[in-house]
């Protein structure tokens, strides 16, 4: 599956999203695929010959609801996603 083809159901399953908190999905999504996109130099177009960064954007969304605090205890991000979003980085300096 490519990253533009996640839909909000996907997510919610993925990240067992109570129904009562669909409404957030949307939100989390624009800003998971802003944070994979920003991260790695991509365009979304680009992102579909890299199928390894669908799995990293759902995780990332499940941590995004998650942790959805004003606060967190750990600023740290997952090793996985950022791995494969190092991956695939083409905007280093």
């Amino acid at each position: 599956m490519k990253l533009r083809e996640v839909t909000a159901g996907d997510v919610a399953q993925f990240g067992r999203i109570p129904e009562q908190d669909d409404s957030l999905i949307p939100v989390i999504m624009a800003a998971a695929q802003s944070y994979v996109l920003g991260y790695t130099g991509l365009t979304l177009e680009q992102t579909d010959a890299y199928e390894d960064l669908t799995l990293a954007y759902l995780v990332l969304c499940c941590e995004m609801y998650d942790n959805r605090n004003m606060t967190t205890d750990n600023d740290k991000v997952n090793p996985y996603v950022k791995s494969v979003l190092a991956m695939h980085a083409v905007n280093y300096l």
